[in-house]
This record gives C-alpha cells, structure tokens and sequence, in this order.
C-alpha cells in the first residue's frame, strides 16, 4: 500500500501542466530552498491570480561562489543584528534579480515535461496499434478507451478475476459483485465451462437509463472478455438493482430488477410486457 508521501515526488512541472495546460508561459517562480523537501512536496503553492508558483528548489542564486553575497567573517564582531538583517536584506534582493532566470529555466523545463508527456502518449498508442492492433483514436467507448492502456500488462492480468472487479468498479464509480462458477448450454450436460459474472450495482434506473447504460457496458465486457479473461472461461458484465422486495407496479426491468424463472419462462408474456420488462 502506497504512503501519502510518495505524492511529495510528483513534480511541479508534471502537476502544472496536468491542471493548467495553457498557462506554461505564464508562471512566475519563487525558489524557496531545498531544505523544504525533508517534509514538503516539489510544488509549495500556487497563486492562480498573481501566476505565481512557490518550489522546494534553489534558487540560481546558490549557484554564485562563496564569498560573493558577503565575506566569511562578516558576522564577526559587535552589532550581529544589524550585520545579519543587511546580509538578510542582501540576500532578497539578489532572490530578486535571480528571479527571472529561475523562471525562464522552470518554463523551459515545463516544455520538456509537456513533450515527454506527448512523446509517452504517442508511444502508448504506436505500441498499442503495432503490437495489439488496437486503435485507441478509432474507439469511440470512454470506458474501452480508459483500459486500453492496461493491454501492456495483459500478459500479468489475464485471470485476475478480483482486479477486473476492481477495475469496473473504478470506471463506473459502482459496488460490483463476482460470482464464479461453472457455465453449461443445456442444462444437465455433462461438459462444462469455468463462468465469471460481474454485476455492477447501481439503483434508480430507468428502462432507458438500463438500456443506455448497457450500451456502454457491452463493448467494454467484449473488450474485457478477450483480453484479460481466458480463452476458456466464459464472462459476462450486467446491470442489477440492488436486492429490494418484489413490486408488481414499481417499474419492472427485465434482467435490472427482475427476471424469468424457469418455471415461469414457459408462460407466455405479451408482447408488451416484454417490452416494459
């Protein structure tokens, strides 16, 4: 399990651009030292307004000579404090005139992060195009498009039945249960197959919410079903209410909230009911 603190090595540059992508020339920068890293993250602060951001970084200015802000000794003797308050004082005004070369170099190295960001964005998607004869600009499903990233790692996922719950439960914000078992055609016959079935738990659908959303989750479960589930194993992805006492006027939906028993099946449905169901 991953600490808090392993977010204080995100750097500033990464952070900037992923939530201000426009305004990479627009920051100005102030160096507060590096001795803020032993318990604070790259980025401080970031003024919006004054397009001002606060870095545990050093300033160019430590990069002068010693000796060059004030001599070894020039604490040495009486009135400490006045001496310290003039090299303090000192000290601010060459932050100040160093100002604008932290700048121009934090932008500089801003546009490095943005072209290795497209650089890894355009390799993802020539590997995925050249390996896995997957387009991802060809897909029009956001939730096909978000796992096609993770076809890198088929090999160490195919079968992980307990990440593809996970998964799912992170793409569509839901509870997602996982039945596993065995999947036979015709009741009774002697061969088999290993099943896997995911039921994403969302209340309050409408048929047309059900359907809708349906739409969306079938591309996902074939996508899902041929890469990360084996040849052998047969899985399916539905929609279900959450258990609730049977309602005859409370707005049924056939496979959401309701369904066909097999003693019931043999019953005939008019047309419309199926329909509503």
């Amino acid at each position: 399990m991953k600490n808090d603190t392993d977010l204080f090595d995100i750097s500033a540059e990464f952070l900037l651009n992923y939530l201000y992508p426009d305004r990479t020339d627009s920051w100005q920068v102030d160096c507060a030292g590096t001795f803020y890293r032993n318990y604070s993250p790259d980025l401080l602060s970031v003024d919006e307004e004054g397009s001002t951001v606060r870095l545990a970084r050093d300033s160019f200015l430590r990069l002068l000579p010693q000796g060059v802000i004030a001599p070894d000794n020039a604490l040495k003797g009486k009135d400490f404090e006045q001496k310290y308050e003039r090299l303090k004082k000192k000290e601010e005004l060459l932050r100040e005139l160093f100002k604008p070369v932290d700048t121009l170099a934090f932008r500089f190295r801003l546009h490095i992060e943005k072209e290795a960001a497209r650089l890894s964005r355009d390799r993802l998607a020539f590997l995925l195009k050249r390996y896995y004869g997957y387009d991802p600009d060809r897909e029009e499903n956001p939730y096909v498009r978000r796992t096609a990233p993770l076809l890198l790692f088929a090999s160490h996922l195919r079968g992980d039945f307990g990440f593809i719950r996970n998964l799912l439960e992170q793409l569509f914000g839901c509870r997602v249960t996982m039945e596993t078992g065995r999947y036979a055609w015709d009741e009774g016959a002697e061969c088999s197959l290993p099943s896997v079935a995911y039921s994403l738990v969302v209340p309050g659908l409408t048929a047309e919410a059900y359907n809708a959303l349906m739409r969306e989750v079938a591309p996902l479960a074939d996508f899902i079903s041929e890469w990360f589930v084996p040849f052998d194993t047969r899985c399916t992805v539905c929609v279900r209410h959450p258990d609730r006492p049977f309602v005859l006027d409370g707005g049924l939906t056939l496979d959401y909230n309701t369904g066909i028993s097999e003693q019931s099946s043999t019953q005939n449905i008019d047309t419309e009911s199926r329909n509503t169901l």
